[in-house]
């Protein structure tokens, strides 16, 4: 199988990543933040988080901060200096998603208040210098393009936008026209070419678009005469959804993550199994399972270097899976309740 032949075997598994300042983060219900340096495989920190669940974690490129998405609220932490916030943003309704552009100049944030919101850091201050309102539908994920000036987001409408960040406008993706009651697109996952999209929906199915460069013209936009307002568009030439009549589908349940490996090649999905997915990126074909024993995995995530996959879910653990051979090779305990959220720092996508 061209999977397990992709690199040749190794009998020592740590360290995780070569790179020394490359760091996992997950979050639990114990209320806990635990910090995992990759080059040694042992947790070097642990921030309270006393609120409630984390939903979703976010590293900058250098891993020097770490934004942390809960219940009307996101903080942001230095990780190398202590504890106490460095800064908090008070948000309507829960905070299900943030995330850093890679050069870490502006954050996004997205939740079931139904608005995306982009943060710059002004006068020592945060500050949300744009908003796409989706009327009160929640934002389930945003990803930024690899150009850094498109946000891919979904909401619990069913849909999937592109929202050109220049230009302040937002155009809509195609959809499955069997798409189910109440199936909407859990998590997006960016190609590292910036030439395809994927998303993995509650339903568990495993959505793909091709994507196409585009030019915005000039007269299509007007940003006098509307500022404000974006302008909405459909777009069957900027993406076209592959393979309608296939269905790729985890086995049973709600999916919950999806995520490139950084040479493109593959893509790993989680959710309410025991079983991680991994799936080749141009046929859509299954070419490994990762049989992690918990109930759900709330999220699977590639080293940098495309060897290991970690995975968290309701067991407690951290595990860390060989790919070559679909084996788990480590994992680590600490969190004494299940695991909510994780993320890398580096080019994982």
């Amino acid at each position: 199988m061209a999977w397990r032949n992709r690199m040749s075997t190794t009998d020592t598994p740590p360290p995780f990543d070569n790179s020394p300042n490359a760091l996992l983060v997950s979050a639990s219900y114990d209320l806990s933040i635990r910090l995992w340096q990759l080059a040694s495989g042992k947790c070097i920190g642990t921030i309270p988080h006393n609120e409630g669940q984390v939903n979703a974690l976010s590293l900058t490129s250098t891993g020097r901060d770490l934004a942390v998405g809960a219940w009307q609220r996101v903080r942001i932490y230095d990780v190398s200096s202590g504890k106490d916030p460095k800064a908090t943003i008070e948000l309507p309704r829960n905070v299900t998603v943030v995330g850093f552009e890679a050069a870490g100049r502006w954050m996004y944030t997205g939740g079931e208040d139904g608005v995306c919101r982009i943060w710059e850091m002004r006068n020592n201050q945060l500050v949300a210098n744009r908003l796409l309102s989706f009327s009160g539908n929640g934002v389930t994920s945003i990803v930024p393009n690899t150009n850094q000036t498109d946000l891919f987001i979904s909401t619990n409408s069913g849909h999937v936008w592109i929202w050109d960040v220049v230009n302040h406008m937002f155009m809509r993706l195609p959809m499955p026209d069997d798409l189910r009651m109440q199936e909407y697109v859990h998590r997006l996952a960016v190609h590292p070419s910036g030439k395809k999209l994927s998303g993995v929906t509650n339903q568990g199915r495993l959505l793909c678009w091709d994507l196409m460069t585009r030019q915005v013209e000039a007269h299509s936009f007007d940003m006098f005469k509307s500022p404000i307002v974006p302008i909405e568009q459909d777009t069957g030439t900027y993406g076209c959804l592959r393979d309608e009549d296939r269905q790729h589908r985890m086995q049973t349940g709600h999916g919950i993550s999806c995520r490139y490996s950084p040479d493109g090649k593959w893509i790993v999905a989680s959710g309410s199994e025991k079983d991680v997915y991994v799936y080749n990126s141009e046929t859509m074909d299954q070419v490994a399972t990762l049989p992690t024993g918990c109930g759900w995995n709330w999220d699977a995530i590639f080293s940098s270097e495309g060897r290991y996959i970690f995975t968290g879910g309701d067991d407690n653990q951290v595990k860390i899976w060989d790919v070559i051979n679909s084996k788990k090779v480590a994992q680590w305990d600490g969190h004494g309740k299940p695991i909510t959220a994780m993320c890398m720092n580096g080019p994982t996508p």
